[in-house]
């Protein structure tokens, strides 16, 4: 695969990529995995070109790479821009902080659907899991951050 072919194909899915890395381990975790599958992805650009689901297979080389910073269990320190995929719509930051105190699971399907906009299939298929899993942490997530900010909305 040329550089050309590379862009093509995978410069999409990397950039989603390191917003969904960023939402599941934090700022710092998610663009040291993000940097390091980018580099991976290069290195193995012709295996990755002949893949059906190079996002989905890259996501979990980024998994497997951020094992060892998984180890000092640091709460997500998640960027504004996470909170609603465009920094000019962070508003106060309160989402991001509800974003925060959901579970890793909840917070990363939370951001592919509604920060990318992937259908629960395409989040699935990126994920590693089914869309009834997509849907079941989806609903979870929502309905937390629904009574989060409602909560602070009352205070």
């Amino acid at each position: 695969m040329n550089n050309d072919e590379f862009e093509r194909v995978l410069r999409e899915p990397l950039m989603h990529l390191r917003g969904v890395l960023i939402a599941r381990y934090g700022t710092d975790i998610g663009r040291d995995g993000h940097g390091e599958v980018s580099e991976y992805a290069w290195m193995n650009r012709d295996r990755l070109g002949s893949m059906q689901n190079p996002a989905g297979f890259l996501y979990r080389v980024s998994q497997s790479r951020a094992r060892r910073y998984r180890r000092w269990k640091r709460a997500a320190d998640l960027p504004a821009e996470i909170a609603s995929g465009q920094p000019e719509q962070a508003g106060d930051g309160r989402l991001a902080e509800a974003l925060a105190r959901l579970s890793r699971d909840e917070r990363t399907v939370a951001v592919v659907v509604h920060a990318y906009g992937y259908s629960y299939e395409q989040a699935a298929d990126l994920l590693g899991i089914t869309p009834a899993a997509v849907r079941n942490r989806l609903h979870r997530a929502m309905a937390k951050l629904r009574r989060d900010l409602k909560e602070e909305d009352q205070l």
